[in-house]
Formats: C-alpha cells, sequence, structure tokens
C-alpha cells in the first residue's frame, strides 16, 4: 500500500508539473499587448528634404508601419503644405506657389495591406517639369487606414499619419533671406515653467533652419541649472512666413531668482539677449505687500503719537 501511495504522489506531481509546463507553453508567441490599439499607423522617417532641379526626375524612400495589434489596409496620398499664422497653424487644403509638387509626385504603390509589427517600403518619384517656379517646394505624404476596416470593438489612435516634404534649389534661383524680429524673456513670473520668445522672419523663397539655445542661472552664483546648448531645438521656417518659437524651462521651482539667457540663430544672424527673472508666486506677493503695508502704517502711527506727545 505505501508504494503505491508513493507511487500516486509522484504521478500527482507529474501531473501538476506537465499542466504547469503546458500552460507556459500553451501561451500564444504573437500575442496581442493589451496596452497597445488595435490599429496604429506610422511613417518613418517623419519627413524628407529633397533636392529638385527642373527637368529631372528624384526619387527617396519612406516606410509605412502597423505597431498595433490588428491587421489593415492603407492607402496613400498627398496634399499641399503651407501655414496659416505666426503660430505655425497647418494648411493641408489650400495650394500656393510653393505647393506645386504635388501634381509632381507618384509612390511605387497606391496602397497595402499591413499584418501587426510589418512595413511597406514606399518609393516617392518626383518628376519635375521643366518651366517651374523659382523657390522651394513643400508637401505632406500622408498614409491613412481604409473605412471599414474597424469593428465597434476597435480601437484607432490616428486613422492619418504624415511626413513632411521639403524641397530646395528647383530652379536654381533661390533667394535666402530672413532676420530674427523679436527675442524677448519676460522678467517677472507668477508660476513656473520660465519662458523666452522670439519671432523670426523669411522674407527669401526657400525654407531655412533657425535653432534656439535657452540657459538659465542661478543668480546668485551663476551656478548653470538649465541648458538646452548641447541639443538646441531646431525649427524649420517657410519662405514668405513669420515664426515664433516659445523655449521654456519646465522644472523652474516656485520661487527665486535666476539668470536667463536665450541665444536665437537664423540665417547667419545670431541674437542673444538675458534678463533677470524673478519667480514669484501671487500668493506670496500678497503676503510681501501685506507686510510691507502693515509696516509703513505702524510707522506713520508711531510719527502721529510722537507728534501727539
Amino acid at each position: 500500500m505505501k508504494i503505491f501511495k508513493k507511487v500516486g504522489r509522484l504521478a500527482s506531481l507529474f501531473l501538476l508539473a506537465a499542466v504547469a509546463v503546458l500552460g507556459v507553453s500553451a501561451a500564444p508567441v504573437f500575442a496581442e499587448d493589451p496596452d497597445r490599439a488595435d490599429v496604429r499607423i506610422q511613417l518613418s522617417p517623419t519627413a524628407l528634404d529633397l533636392k529638385l532641379e527642373p527637368g529631372k526626375t528624384s526619387t527617396a524612400t519612406f516606410k509605412v508601419q502597423n505597431t498595433g495589434n490588428k491587421s489593415f489596409k492603407y492607402e496613400l496620398g498627398v496634399t499641399p503644405y503651407s501655414v496659416t499664422d505666426e503660430n505655425y497653424t497647418a494648411n493641408f487644403d489650400d495650394k500656393t506657389n510653393y505647393s506645386d509638387i504635388v501634381d509632381w509626385i507618384t509612390f511605387s504603390q497606391d496602397g497595402g495591406t499591413l499584418e501587426s509589427d510589418t512595413e511597406d517600403e514606399i518609393t516617392v518619384t518626383v518628376k519635375v517639369p521643366s518651366d517651374v517656379p523659382d523657390g522651394g517646394q513643400y508637401a505632406m505624404v500622408y498614409a491613412q487606414v481604409q473605412d471599414g476596416e474597424l469593428d465597434t470593438s476597435g480601437v484607432l489612435v490616428e486613422r492619418r499619419v504624415g511626413l513632411l516634404v521639403y524641397s530646395s534649389n528647383v530652379n536654381g534661383k533661390t533667394r535666402k533671406e530672413g532676420k530674427v524680429l523679436e527675442n524677448k524673456i519676460s522678467g517677472f513670473v507668477f508660476n513656473p515653467p520660465v519662458s523666452a520668445t522670439s519671432l523670426v522672419e523669411n522674407t527669401g523663397n526657400v525654407h531655412l533652419n533657425a535653432t534656439y539655445v535657452l540657459q538659465v542661472s542661478k543668480f546668485f552664483g551663476n551656478e548653470e541649472v538649465y541648458s538646452n546648448e548641447e541639443h538646441p531645438v531646431e525649427e524649420t521656417i517657410l519662405p514668405e512666413t513669420t515664426r515664433l518659437h516659445t523655449a521654456t524651462w519646465d522644472k523652474a521651482p516656485q520661487l527665486g531668482i535666476f539668470k536667463v539667457k536665450q541665444t536665437v540663430t537664423f540665417n547667419g544672424e545670431t541674437s542673444v539677449t538675458d534678463k533677470v527673472v524673478f519667480i514669484c508666486p501671487i500668493w506670496f506677493l500678497f503676503i510681501v505687500l501685506l507686510i510691507v503695508f502693515c509696516l509703513v502704517f505702524w510707522i506713520v502711527s508711531r510719527i502721529r503719537n510722537r507728534n501727539k506727545n
């Protein structure tokens, strides 16, 4: 009987181990990630910078990627790209002299089907006419999930994604002109972050890049507490536009005195401004004013009492 009991225990242990192993091995290798969206489409890279010449054909490549859990069908397209104000609100509807490129672009394929975690490489062909306008050309190439790809339970992060197409030297007659109009730092801040603004204007006919460096030091001791000098912000300024940029120090404290410096470089011009910045919340300012008022009231009262005596 003891032998049978031992055999039974060993069999039970073996059975439990087998169930555990089967439970682990039964997990699907390509299990869906619950933290990912069902459908997620993206493009790589996020921009193409082309050099085009009249009467010639240029090509470039990008990738359409499925980073979601479900397969989907997609289609490709191209729209004009311009901006409507100094905040650079994008305009993908209105065609300008700088967006004729939308008529020159074709794709190696107009769409496709992507399984989860796969990608298609697309070749963009730009056939430039001989009689083209001077200056740069700008458009947005997009990929979008086709209608009807999702049921009611599907989750879609973004139906359409795009990459910007920049081009210069289209006709060789380029004008690189522009300047820094404003470079400002507010000297008094009620609440963080500390920020600096700048306004640059491109009066030429091709895009130019502007770089922005923000540096913050303690007022006492000159210790640098923030700087993006090693990785400056770079923005593209389209032809005949003005762009507003705001640089921020997001981890500024609620109270303090700092020296802030902003350097803007654009079209060979460097503009530098620096200022002492006071960070003072309203409640603290109210307390200071209240103390000053009480002190003044006390001094005036003392003077009146002395005059009476």
